[in-house]
């Protein structure tokens, strides 16, 4: 009988055992498949805010006010002095998602407790410490402090202690109530595995956002491109910044803000949000000759990250080999003008009377016309005018045409960028009209 019990009770728990064992088969298997289908359109990233010892290119930017930024952590930012880990969740989908829940876990320390939340397509989620200063050692599991690179010392702080101590953080996040485990390998949470403002020349604990998993990619840049253009005034220009980290992952769903630092216009400014390649466009039109020189620059509670500078060239367009005239009596913005033409005596009348009936409305006499300067051509269709026209050209206006033999010449009071109409051709009788837009001088 008692043979009989034993035999039994060894029964059961061979079942127990298999039963288990196959739980636990079956839990690794949906373990090993979960973070792909949970994360493919997921983004997590990890950094350290140290606003303490501030550092513009390592702070983790975007932060606590940012575009389609939720944070939960400390706030005013004004009243709060941060230094902890921070995760963020970025939605590169294209619907909203439910983050039910972010925990942290560093050697037997584990942090939870941050508030659920909808995160639209592209929005970020930031979690970081939600009461201000620096902690001790483990504080959790409620996030009031975080000070995720004073964790697993074997004492209540870590400060001073500047060896890898190996600990590998782990991020549990579940969105719409799948959970997925993320390893950050690159110790980012933890500083490497050391406490820095404890440790010589490693002061400042700051770290720029990382993909988990990666890195660490201290530090950041805002480029902007392209490095040099030119443009004909009246139309439009654009410049791309890109901000990324170190390790050239670009960050997204921050602001930066865009300045035209000299040049005709000098004192603009812009702003954009960069996507998700970390790019923000800026664009603008100028109604000046000149060259702009501009700058995009990112800020973050450390201070500012500057761009290099490019410039764009803003040019204007006079006929082919020559330039077009009209009179001084025409020179009205707004106003329909005669510029070429058998007629063009009768059309404009000068404020110093008419001007020689030879003079057809075109000079070649200034390679390079602009106000003040003098200009000369020849009657009639001589020289030969160009055979087409820009759709924006720049025209002379003149108070004084006359003519000495076969030599007729004129004065340049202003310049005026003309819209021209269709119907002009290179002889007198397929005249050349337009609308002035703009006086350039």
């Amino acid at each position: 009988m008692g043979e009989s019990r034993r035999a039994s009770a060894w029964i059961k728990g061979r079942a127990a055992i298999l039963a288990a064992l196959g739980a636990l088969s079956l839990t690794s298997a949906l373990s090993a498949v979960t973070p792909v289908a949970a994360s493919s359109n997921i983004g997590v990233w990890v950094g350290y805010g140290d606003s303490v010892r501030a550092d513009p290119t390592n702070f983790p930017t975007p932060w606590a006010g940012s575009p389609n930024t939720i944070f939960d952590g400390c706030a005013p930012v004004s009243a709060c002095e941060y230094d902890a880990g921070a995760i963020r969740i970025v939605n590169n989908s294209g619907s909203t998602v439910r983050v039910n829940a972010i925990a942290v876990h560093i050697d037997t320390c584990t942090y939870t407790g941050w508030p659920a939340a909808n995160l639209a397509p592209g929005a970020n989620l930031i979690v970081t410490q939600l009461g201000t200063g620096a902690g001790a050692g483990c504080t959790g599991p409620t996030p009031t402090g975080f000070d995720t690179s004073d964790i697993g010392r074997g004492g209540s702080s870590g400060v001073g202690n500047c060896t890898n101590n190996g600990l590998i953080p782990v991020v549990d996040v579940t969105i719409d109530n799948h959970t997925t485990a993320y390893s950050d390998t690159g110790q980012v949470l933890n500083s490497g595995g050391v406490d820095p403002g404890g440790c010589p020349g490693l002061a400042n604990e700051s770290s720029q956002w990382t993909r988990i998993g990666t890195g660490p990619c201290h530090g950041s840049a805002v480029t902007l491109l392209p490095p040099t253009q030119t443009h004909q005034i009246l139309t439009t220009a654009t410049v791309t910044a890109t901000f990324t980290n170190s390790c050239g992952q670009p960050l997204s769903n921050t602001a930066v803000n865009f300045a035209i630092l000299s040049g005709p216009n000098a004192g603009t400014s812009g702003s954009g949000v960069t996507d998700a390649s970390g790019q923000a466009p800026f664009s603008y039109t100028s109604s000046k000759l000149g060259t702009d020189t501009l700058r995009a620059s990112v800020s973050n509670l450390a201070g500012s990250i500057n761009s290099n500078t490019v410039t764009i060239i803003w040019t204007v367009e006079f006929a082919r080999a020559g330039a077009f005239v009209i009179s001084d009596l025409q020179d009205i913005n707004g106003h329909a003008v005669y510029w070429w033409g058998a007629q063009w005596w009768k059309k404009d009348h000068l404020s110093s009377g008419l001007a020689p009936a030879a003079f057809k409305g075109y000079e070649t006499g200034n390679a390079s016309p602009w106000c003040g300067q003098p200009w000369t051509t020849r009657p009639g269709n001589s020289p030969h005018p160009p055979s087409t026209v820009p759709g924006m050209m720049a025209v002379i206006v003149a108070a004084h045409v006359s003519q000495r033999g076969p030599v007729i010449s004129g004065d340049i009071v202003h310049i005026v960028l003309v819209r021209t109409n269709p119907g002009y051709g290179p002889n007198p009788g397929h005249p050349g009209t337009g609308t002035i837009v703009a006086t350039l001088c």
